[in-house]
Order: structure tokens, then sequence, then C-alpha cells
């Protein structure tokens, strides 16, 4: 196969080739990795986030039955 004046094998290109490709799809499997990674300590927060917000709610509920009990008396 002549290449810019330049005789280069077939076969020695689909090898170059397929190295490359190899690379790049072991990087995608690393970077999915990561990603799903990521993603479980986001859910993680995601319910922590959750469970502080109806904390919240009940402490904020509880301050106002106190302060209508208290303009009551």
């Amino acid at each position: 196969m002549l290449v810019f004046g330049i005789d280069i094998p077939l076969i020695e290109i689909l090898l170059i080739f397929s190295i490359v490709i190899f690379i790049l799809f072991i990087e995608a499997i690393i970077v999915i990795a990561l990603l799903m990674s990521q993603l479980n300590k986001m859910k993680g927060l995601a319910g922590l986030l959750d469970k502080l917000s109806g904390t919240i709610l009940d402490v904020k509920k509880s301050e106002m039955e106190e302060i209508d009990l208290l303009k009551r008396k």
C-alpha cells in the first residue's frame, strides 16, 4: 500500500489501529468505572440530604407547635 509515496504494508496499519482502539477501549472502561463510583457516592449524598430535610421539617414543626402553645398562655 502506498501512502505519500512510501510503501507501507497493510497488516502494520491494521495492527497500529487495533492497538489504538484497544487503548481507547481501556480508557473508556476506566472512565465509566469512575463515573459509576461517583454516581454511587451521589446517591448516598442524596439520601443523606433527604434525611436532613426531613429532620429540619420535623424540628420546624415542633418549634411552631411550641410557639403556638406559648401564644395561647
